[in-house]
């Protein structure tokens, strides 16, 4: 990897950062969330600094380029983003589904105080 294209990489990486911590700053993003992206940033930032381990890693779990290791690591990072998305979906759905029926129940107490002021 030319050290051109490492400069590079890492001054995107660096931006990608700095958009992370200033929605964690904003509070637009919630850190129980961002642990996914911050985990992808640290390795991705370990890969630029020791492009070998790409190599190594390619060798070792026998991926022919290391390229393709490169798109693998990607594609895992993209299952767990979605895994926590997923989880996040579900447990919203779930307090929303809690939060209805106590609307509907608190609207019925209602409805009843009323028939019984009348």
């Amino acid at each position: 990897m030319s050290i051109n294209l490492r400069i590079f990489l890492f001054i995107i990486i660096l931006v990608y950062l700095l958009i992370i911590i200033n929605l964690l700053r904003k509070k637009s993003l919630n850190l129980r969330y961002s642990l996914t992206w911050l985990a992808s940033a640290l390795v991705l930032m370990i890969i630029i600094a020791f492009p070998e381990l790409i190599y190594k890693f390619s060798e070792t779990v026998g991926i022919v380029t290391p390229a393709n290791t490169v798109f693998v690591i990607e594609g895992i990072f993209v299952l767990l983003i979605l895994l926590s998305l997923t989880t996040i979906v579900s447990h919203l759905n779930d307090h929303n589904r809690r939060l209805v029926q106590l609307i509907a129940l608190l609207e019925k107490r209602i409805r009843d105080l009323e028939k019984n002021k009348e």
